[in-house]
């Protein structure tokens, strides 16, 4: 509704004449939407596009995972071993201290050598690699494997390429090897021997010299 500009009489809108004073009116003709002859644009289907990128996302993905990027992603993070912080002289006294807890455990005391690999004696914080001989008496020949087990581990950071132990008592003796290169990649598990030949495939046993401990 609106009011006339003329005589200010109440006016319904479609009037296109005041029926009080006759002033002329301005009519405002709506149109519905639903009338109009101009066609509308259909809406965009986005699903299409969606299912297409989703794909694109998992083929993606896949190739991903074969790749030098996806091996990264799923091995995770490098755990580093504490151990390459230390020094070899470091890690060779921490392999000395345990066959000393090894020992005590045991009830027996020891003495140890130490040698380079031309065979002159030495002390444990040698440069280089050195080779430990251990020479005590054990109540049990089975004993050393509570003393040297725990510590052949390090024998490779240790850069100790031979362990020898002598037991006095049962006349035995037990030699650890392992291969001490220069490159920390190379490294192999200590191997255990004695002075008798008596090895199961890809297990070391243990051998005592005069009798099979």
């Amino acid at each position: 509704m609106h009011d006339c500009p003329t005589c200010r009489v109440p006016l319904h809108g479609h009037e296109e004449v005041c029926p009080s004073c006759g002033t002329r009116q301005r009519v405002r003709r709506s149109t519905s939407s639903l009338l109009s002859s101009t066609p509308q644009k259909p809406p965009v289907n986005l699903v299409p596009f969606v299912i297409v990128f989703f794909v694109l996302g998992i083929g993606t993905f896949i190739l991903a995972q074969g790749s030098w990027v996806g091996q990264i992603m799923s091995r995770g993070p490098v755990q580093e071993d504490p151990l390459d912080r230390l020094s070899p002289v470091q890690i060779r006294q921490m392999l000395y201290s345990k066959i000393e807890e090894g020992i005590a455990a045991a009830g027996a005391t020891a003495t140890y050598t130490w040698a380079t690999p031309g065979g002159e004696e030495t002390d444990i914080n040698a440069q280089g690699p050195v080779h430990l001989t251990i020479n005590t008496e054990l109540s049990d020949p089975n004993l050393r494997r509570g003393i040297i087990d725990p510590a052949k581990e390090l024998m490779h950071k240790a850069q100790i390429p031979t362990l020898v132990m002598n037991d006095s008592k049962s006349k035995a003796t037990w030699t650890y090897q392992v291969n001490v290169p220069t490159t920390p990649s190379s490294q192999t598990a200590p191997s255990e021997e004695g002075s008798q030949a008596n090895q199961e495939p890809e297990q070391a046993t243990d051998q005592a010299a005069d009798q099979g401990y």
